[in-house]
């Protein structure tokens, strides 16, 4: 049978994918950088190599993400609200509200049955509506990344921040410091935020279960307990969800006539 890949070009982290008969055989997700181009191409080649298999066995390729245009092995370009909702449907077959909070946006989809995106919301450009604001808070707490999740789950008094931008929320989180509060109540603080705002883009589109988040953001623990808490739903996640679009992606060009 034919082998498909999908790329995903995100503006923190590239993934891609190599399927075959519809099933993952292999994949890769590495830093995007300042060039989309060299990181999608060694993705691309980490993932097949995983995979066994050299270019020229790719029956198919189709990119998504915010650097989609980058990636030359391409055939097609597919939106990435089409390659998640295609990829979770793929993995949750009952899903029909898709969390997505990536390092760019944060996006709710509403899903078919058919794993088609029949709806969707996405945040204001300003990166307080992504997985961007938690790494601004945890630069100025200088702590890791991947530290977030655990760490805000230890909060006791959670802080309140009072704007929606990522710059005056950046300055807040520092006189926070400066008035004492702990690392744990202010990632807490950071992750009420963002589940207030995921709350707004779920109101535009409307809540149905099963419901699914993907993304870089559902690596972090505290956060998903967060939304969970504030939407009143259990979250299915996926065992990798960074890369359900690129997935998504390598589903979407199995579906393409293959020529014999």
């Amino acid at each position: 049978m034919a082998w498909f890949l999908g790329v995903d070009v995100g503006s923190v982290t590239t993934k891609a994918v190599v399927t075959k008969d519809r099933e993952l055989v292999a994949y890769q997700t590495i830093p995007s950088g300042a060039n989309y181009k060299i990181a999608a191409e060694r993705a691309i080649a980490e993932a097949l190599a995983k995979a066994g298999i050299s270019p020229e066995n790719i029956a198919y390729a189709v990119a998504t993400g915010y650097g989609s245009n980058s990636v030359d092995v391409a055939h097609q370009q597919v939106t990435d609200i089409s390659c998640c909702a295609r990829g979770v449907s793929h993995l949750f077959p009952s899903v029909r509200t898709v969390i997505d909070i990536g390092g760019q946006a944060s996006k709710v989809i509403r899903v078919s049955a058919q794993g088609r995106a029949t709806n969707f919301a996405v945040s204001e450009r300003c990166a307080a509506g992504s997985g961007r604001f938690l790494q601004i808070i945890a630069h100025v707490l200088k702590i890791d990344i991947k530290d977030v999740g655990s760490l805000s789950l230890q909060a006791r008094n959670p802080v309140t921040f009072t704007t929606g931008c990522a710059v005056f929320g950046e300055s807040e989180a520092i006189s926070r410091v400066a008035e004492g509060a702990s690392k744990e109540d202010i990632l807490a603080g950071v992750h009420n935020s963002l589940a207030a705002k995921i709350s707004n883009l779920i109101d535009q589109v409307g809540l149905e279960e099963d419901c699914a988040i993907t993304g870089g953001g559902a690596l972090d623990v505290g956060l998903v307990m967060r939304v969970e808490e504030r939407l009143g739903v259990h979250l299915l996640v996926p065992p990798q969800p960074q890369i359900t679009a690129a997935l998504g992606a390598a589903l979407v060009a199995a579906e393409r006539p293959v020529a014999p």
